[in-house]
C-alpha cells in the first residue's frame, strides 16, 4: 500500500496529467472545478486515482463536496483506500 495522500500530491498529479491548468500558485483551497476540471477530465481523473492511490471512486464521489479542490480530494482519497 502506497503512503497517504497529501495535498501535495494531487497537486503534482493533476500537473504531471495534464487534466487541467492550474493557476499560477495553487494550493490546497483552489477550486478544481472553476480552474476548468470538466466531466471529460473527471472519468480520467478517477482511473489515475485508481492506478496511483488504489481508491476507487464512485458516482457519489466526484462532486464539489468531494474533489473540489485538492484538499478535498486528498480527503476523498484516503477516505476511499
Amino acid at each position: 500500500m502506497t503512503a497517504e495522500c497529501a495535498t501535495e500530491d494531487v497537486i503534482r498529479m493533476l500537473e504531471e496529467e495534464q487534466l487541467l491548468e492550474l493557476p499560477a500558485g495553487a494550493d490546497g483551497e483552489t477550486d478544481l472545478f472553476e480552474a476548468g476540471l470538466d466531466s471529460m477530465a473527471v472519468m480520467q481523473l478517477i482511473v489515475v486515482i485508481e492506478e496511483r492511490w488504489g481508491a476507487v471512486l464512485g458516482a457519489a464521489d466526484v462532486g464539489r463536496d468531494t474533489i473540489g479542490t485538492p484538499a478535498r480530494m486528498a480527503a476523498t482519497i484516503n477516505a476511499r483506500r
